[in-house]
């Protein structure tokens, strides 16, 4: 879903910058939104996504292109009528036999003609059975592609998805935040009012505040787009609101790289594509060089003819056709050597994209290693930026610290949950991108 709505998530995940908070979905005017697992959003959206019905659509139109492909053996036969005048008589049925012991055919300027006929191909160099093997690879890539879109829908959604769950912890610590700095600035301004802190103090603490609000609108908005954008991926089409059902957390790793990489050549279908696709190529050079060999085909007609008496006289004939190619300035060649040149270009795509498998399951590996590095670290850095911020607020209210010293400590907190989420996601996106790397769509 080439290609499969590959950009729109592109933005979505690389874009949302300022963090998120979810939308307020838990009702409309007229319904509750509906809840979602990550299981019922893949199943919905594998029977609604049109791009994968059309993918599926494709699978049942190569399948028609295998009858076509078969039924070039098979003898072909047409009913044939028709009425010619011509300007002078013209003989209704052949002359044959001789003149002396055989009647004159009869002239007429109008002829009435009708038949059946039938040709059988014999032998066409191969060609026939050739393009019936290729149709039917190019049905099987068509599963391929299927399964390809199908994975990478389900990519989709298991991103989007874990991308709005990161996105409401988030929100959930800028909230946490507004209400810290509006209690910092209440705090601040009694201060004021005492007489024990300066006015900046208050107008550097309603800055912050400013700024926690606005961040907190921007996460809003990052999530309606999010649930959009999961909509148009499971392929809901009408103003329904929905949210997804708490947290899901994938297994870690449980098989080595070098497993998962035999893996990912055994069962991507990409890979499985381009090797049909070089199948493919291979017989369409047999298929060009087929067509230096002669063609043999039978043919045979019974039909009859009449004047404008409509006195029809009966004929038949039957007859093989041969013809060989004697010259025809390079055109069989220069096509032999195209379909070779195109069956080269499809080997060393076949090898690019075993390089790139084996480099996305490797990233995928490298992605997983780093975030739990990164999970491990910022665990602690919020206990410790909790401690610091308690610590802050604590010596603000005893007049031996600043207001200052409060923001900085709260935006401590809030930049170190959000390290610490952005690193749950990252693992869990990185697992999904394994899944997909692998050749699996569960």
């Amino acid at each position: 879903m080439k290609r499969f709505l590959g950009t729109g998530l592109i933005i979505l995940l690389l874009g949302t910058t300022s963090f998120a908070e979810t939308p307020e979905i838990s009702s409309t005017k007229s319904e509750q939104a509906k809840t979602y697992t990550l299981a019922e959003l893949m199943d919905a959206a594998l029977k609604n996504n049109p791009s994968l019905l059309a993918s599926k659509r494709n699978i049942e139109a190569e399948e028609y292109r295998v009858d076509i492909a078969k039924a070039e053996r098979l003898p072909v036969i047409n009913l044939n009528g028709g009425v010619t005048h011509s300007r002078y008589p013209q003989a209704v049925t052949p002359i044959s036999g001789s003149p002396l012991t055989t009647k004159f055919p009869e002239f007429d300027e109008t002829i009435y003609d009708v038949s059946v006929s039938l040709s059988l191909p014999l032998y066409r160099g191969g060609r026939i059975e050739r393009g019936i093997t290729i149709a039917e690879i190019r049905k099987d890539a068509a599963k391929d592609t299927f399964s390809k879109n199908r994975q990478e829908l389900v990519y989709n959604i298991r991103s989007v998805f874990y991308k709005i769950s990161h996105l409401e912890k988030l929100r959930e610590s800028t909230e946490a935040e507004v209400k810290q700095l509006q209690e910092h600035r209440n705090n601040v301004e009694l201060s004021v009012n005492t007489g024990t802190a300066p006015r900046v103090d208050l107008l550097k603490t309603d800055v912050e505040l400013s700024h926690a609000r606005q961040n907190a609108l921007l996460i809003k908005n990052s999530i309606e787009s999010a649930y959009e954008f999961l909509k148009t991926l499971v392929g809901f089409e009408d103003d329904s609101r929905l949210k997804i059902a708490g947290e899901e957390r994938q297994a870690d790793l449980r098989q080595r790289l070098d497993e998962s990489i035999s893996i990912a050549l055994a069962q991507r279908p990409d890979y499985k594509a381009i090797q049909k696709k070089k199948k493919i190529a291979e017989q369409s050079v047999l298929v060009a060089q087929g067509r230096r060999h002669p063609q043999v085909s039978l043919n045979s007609e019974y039909g009859e003819r009449s004047g404008a008496d409509l006195g029809f006289n009966e004929n038949w004939a039957v007859g093989l056709r041969f013809t060989l190619p004697l010259f025809d300035g390079g055109l069989i060649k220069s096509e032999i050597e195209k379909e070779r040149k195109a069956a080269e270009i499809t080997k060393e795509e076949e090898r690019a994209l075993r390089n790139q498998i084996i480099r996305e399951v490797k990233e995928a590996y490298l992605n997983i290693e780093n975030s739990n590095e990164r999970i491990a670290a910022a665990s602690t850095t919020i206990d410790a930026a909790k401690e610091n911020l308690r610590i802050e607020n604590l010596k603000y209210r005893t007049g031996t610290g600043t207001s200052t010293d409060v923001i900085d400590a709260q935006a401590g907190l809030l930049r170190a949950e959000s390290e610490y989420y952005q690193a749950v996601f990252d693992k869990e996106a990185a697992l999904s991108l394994l899944k997909k790397a692998i050749g699996e769509d569960q």
